[in-house]
């Protein structure tokens, strides 16, 4: 009798330790798979399908983090965790790293020479809350503002609430139910008849701050590869190499800042990219809690020339998927207003 239950005792063992052996396999190969994306994303230039892959690195390193540490309970699986860990933290490390020198650099120079702000924002075009938006522009009164997803419901309410705020507008809108992008302004503002590039979501114009010009720009990307992002950015190349000297671009560039996509458009435009504020992008179908840990980084500003970005960050939420940003900037030298053939802007053009 004693040696049956001995047995059984036995044979229970077995089962437990073989289903734990099965569950940590699993988790091993969970665990694996996503180092697949997370290194093709590393071969951006070779592919958009590797660029695509690469603005959710940081989502498959910590993905590999975690079944790294389940791994690490099992003897057996040990090495296979410790493995999975390295790998992702130093794919992590290599990300974040610009990020990180580029915040010692704020934090260095502190926000001293920001005299000049910017806030970019995807509006959504079916923004639920557009009196949050309208008071959240008319409480932070920045001297510009790049906008996307500018639908015609949105046409409206900037006219109708935001007229004596920003008198200077220029709005491209284009044939799509998500609406067009614009630039709003506190200060005069100058365009040619080439402003808007409608087919690529480009707005451009020059602004005069104090009796200097720069150029503005916005611009609204669409998603990444099978979507044609790719060829989206070829064909603003061109536009992209011939801004002026002293420029500052800000826009939804549906790309993470460590892809292959943002350094196209930074190489192209002669560009360095704005401090890195965090998530801006968050799905409003996930919990609020989770938003913020799977959200994207995806709206940035860069600038040349005498432009200098001292500081990005993100306002509170206001109704869109997207979160504002703050751009902080200042001029580091004077600058003459270019020659156009323009006239002011205004919202009706």
């Amino acid at each position: 009798m004693a040696g049956s239950v001995t047995k059984k005792a036995a044979r229970g063992t077995l089962m437990v330790r073989g289903r734990v052996n099965l569950a940590m396999a699993l988790v091993g190969i969970a665990g694996f798979l996503p180092a697949i994306p997370l290194v093709l994303g590393f071969l951006g230039s070779w592919h958009p399908a590797f660029d695509s892959m690469s603005h959710f690195r940081l989502h498959f390193a910590a993905a590999m983090v975690v079944a790294g540490l389940v791994l690490l309970a099992s003897p057996t699986w040990r090495t296979n965790g410790m493995l999975m860990i390295v790998l992702a933290a130093f794919a992590g490390g290599v990300t974040l790293w610009p990020a990180w020198q580029a915040g010692r650099a704020v934090a260095a120079h502190g926000e001293a020479g920001a005299r000049y702000r910017l806030i970019q924002l995807n509006l959504r075009f079916d923004n639920p809350r557009p009196e949050t938006v309208i008071g959240m522009l008319t409480r932070e009164r920045p001297d510009l503002v790049t906008l996307e997803e500018v639908s015609a419901r949105w046409v409206a309410h900037l006219a109708d609430a935001l007229q004596n705020e920003f008198p200077y507008r220029l709005v491209c809108p284009t044939h799509s139910y998500l609406g067009g992008i614009a630039l709003l302004s506190r200060h005069p503002l100058r365009y040619g008849p080439d402003a808007c590039r409608r087919a690529d979501r480009f707005v451009t114009a020059a602004v005069e701050l104090d009796g200097r010009a720069i150029q503005i720009a916005a611009v609204h990307l669409g998603w990444p590869w099978p979507f044609g992002q790719d060829r989206q950015v070829a064909r603003l190349v061109p536009t992209l190499a011939r801004m002026d000297d002293d420029a500052l671009l800000a826009g939804d560039f549906n790309a993470a800042p460590w892809s292959r996509t943002v350094r196209a458009i930074a190489q192209a435009g002669e560009l360095s990219l704005g401090p890195w504020a965090g998530p801006s992008y968050l799905d409003r179908r996930l919990p609020a809690w989770l938003r913020p840990l799977a959200g994207l980084p995806i709206d940035h500003a860069m600038s040349k020339g005498i432009v200098t970005i001292d500081d990005v960050r993100r306002l509170d939420f206001v109704g869109s998927d997207h979160l504002p940003l703050m751009v902080k900037f200042h001029l580091e030298a004077s600058g003459n207003l270019p020659p156009a053939d323009a006239s002011l802007a205004s919202l009706s053009q």
